[in-house]
C-alpha cells in the first residue's frame, strides 16, 4: 500500500515508486528461482491510476529462460481485480564475485543460516 510518502500527483502514487515496488517484486522472485541475477531491462505499463492509501496485489512469475537471460512478467491488481499496473522485465543471471567482496561475505552469512 502507497501513503503520502510516495505521492506523485494528488492521490496517486508516484510513477518511480511503482516502477521500484515491481523491481523488488522481481528479486523476491529470483529468490523462488534460486539465482543471483541483476535487472537488465525493465518496462512498466501504467493502466490506471495507483491509488494511495489503497491495497494491491503484487504478481510475478518467471515467463521463460535462455541462458543467463531471465524474462519476468509482473502485474499488479486493485481489490476489486482490475489490473493497474503491467511490468515485464529482463534480468541477467550473475555469479556472486559480481557483487564484490561485500556481497560475498553477505550471501556467505545468508548461506550459513
Amino acid at each position: 500500500m502507497f501513503d503520502k510518502r510516495h505521492v506523485g500527483a494528488p492521490g496517486i502514487a508516484h510513477g518511480g515508486a511503482v516502477a521500484t515496488v515491481v523491481d523488488d517484486l522481481f528479486g523476491f522472485l529470483l529468490y523462488v528461482v534460486g539465482e543471483l541475477a541483476v535487472t537488465r531491462n525493465l518496462n512498466v505499463e501504467y493502466l490506471a491510476p495507483v491509488r494511495l492509501g489503497v491495497p494491491y496485489q503484487c504478481q510475478a512469475e518467471l515467463a521463460q529462460r535462455e541462458r543467463r537471460k531471465l524474462f519476468m512478467n509482473a502485474r499488479v491488481k486493485d481489490q476489486g481485480g482490475l489490473v493497474v499496473v503491467t511490468a515485464r522485465a529482463l534480468f541477467l543471471t550473475v555469479d556472486v564475485a559480481h557483487f564484490g567482496d561485500e556481497g560475498a561475505a553477505t550471501f556467505d552469512m545468508l548461506r550459513r543460516r
